[in-house]
């Protein structure tokens, strides 16, 4: 269980080890003096969607990167820092909104979590605004929200009033846009498509008021659940972005490396202990992170976190290292194929299945009457059959077209 021998990544994660300290500018300076493919280096980068991080990292370190390089990585730096001040103030002003209006609601990830994590909300990439509201409060949030200049846009961008009702049933949330520069917001009404994951954790439960600016603020989940929330949305998204295992770190460095047996506690006591087992190596693994006795002693001796770890490692370095999951014919299979290792019972294992077999924007934008929306799987399965056959198809005519071009130039 050990990262990928891959230069370029491992330059990117000892950027990202946090706080800004000398054993992170010796570890940066130490990965760049075994040689860099520097214009590899920037594709990796943007794939991980690290470059706030990266960017202060290597200028701490006092690293010199080559100007084609280091003038787009800054460029995007500061974009990073513009666009989370936008999303701060929009953060703040609709959890406020909604909750002025008597409906419970949290922020999730985004910039609550980047100002928890590295003290700033300039720092983490965001690109959309995660809020948390009740089930029984759709209608009347998205009502609010629409009223504000908000319109849906996921899972379909036009939903008859019937059709919002029953959005409980096939999903977990709604995707809205504003004119810019307002980022999308994610409208939540339960953590994860997967009923079964942290069903216990809602917008009425115990939180923690998050400072966003001198006069801005935001509430979010309390300390140990963010925790058990994050490790599970980075497990169950296969950790294929080292930004997710960053914010994670920084989290768990800013607040004290000595909550994380409670947390860890918290976790498994919600179900999300191999998710938090999986998370605490690849963090000692990418960035050092030291772990307590306690912990060190008792992870990662379960052969399914091992699978969970080395899967998560396959995904985050897809082919090389530059590609997206879904530039990869089996990466969203290998990324579904992991799932089932992240929980116990028929009731989660269930919920996976239904999960690919009701697609809920696809049903949605379908021409299926309402009443036959339990009949979709006969419509979905033989569809997804095909679509993956011929995705693998096509990755396979790729790879054999690329291996003919560099035979004959060989």
């Amino acid at each position: 269980m050990t990262a990928p021998a891959d230069p370029e990544l491992l330059l990117a994660a000892a950027c990202c080890r946090w706080p800004p300290s000398p054993a992170r500018d010796a570890a940066v300076r130490a990965a760049v003096a075994g040689g860099i493919d520097w214009d590899r280096f920037n594709r990796v980068v943007v794939r991980q969607r690290v470059q706030g991080l990266v960017d202060g990292g290597l200028k701490a370190a006092g690293v010199a990167v080559p100007e084609r390089v280091a003038a787009p990585l800054a460029r995007q730096a500061k974009r990073i820092v513009h666009t989370n001040l936008v999303a701060a103030g929009d953060t703040a002003r609709l959890t406020g909104q909604i909750a002025a209006a008597g409906y419970p609601v949290l922020a999730v990830k985004g910039v609550v979590l980047g100002a928890l994590a590295y003290g700033t909300v300039g720092v983490k990439h965001s690109k959309d605004i995660d809020l948390l509201i009740l089930p029984e409060h759709i209608e009347p949030v998205l009502a609010l929200l629409e009223e504000a200049g908000y319109r849906i846009t996921q899972p379909a961008e036009e939903l008859s009033a019937k059709q919002r009702a029953v959005l409980p049933r096939y999903g977990k949330d709604v995707a809205l846009v504003r004119t810019a520069p307002h980022l999308q917001v994610e409208l939540h009404w339960r953590l994860f498509t997967n009923a079964a994951l942290l069903p216990t954790l809602a917008a009425s439960g115990p939180a923690q008021t998050v400072m966003l600016g001198t006069s801005l603020n935001a509430p979010t989940l309390a300390p140990a659940d963010l925790y058990s929330y994050l490790v599970l949305h980075g497990a169950i998204d296969g950790w294929s972005r080292l930004k997710s295992l960053a914010d994670v770190h920084a989290l768990v460095a800013t607040s004290g490396q000595a909550l994380l047996p409670e947390w860890h506690d918290r976790a498994v006591a919600l179900g999300a202990g191999a998710a938090s087992e999986q998370a605490m190596l690849m963090m000692h693994d990418l960035f050092a992170l030291p772990l307590p006795d306690e912990l060190a002693m008792t992870i990662g001796t379960s052969r399914r976190v091992r699978m969970l770890v080395a899967g998560a490692y396959r995904l985050m370095a897809v082919r090389d290292g530059a590609t997206e999951i879904d530039g990869w014919g089996y990466g969203r299979m290998l990324s579904l194929a992991m799932q089932p290792l992240l929980g116990h019972g028929i009731g989660y294992q269930w919920q996976i299945v239904r999960s690919v077999l009701y697609m809920q924007s696809d049903m949605y934008r379908s021409k299926l009457p309402m009443a036959l929306y339990p009949l979709y799987p006969l419509v979905r399965i033989p569809a997804w059959l095909i679509n993956r056959i011929a995705r693998i198809g096509r990755h396979s005519s790729d790879s054999d077209k690329s291996a003919t071009v560099a035979g004959k130039s060989q």
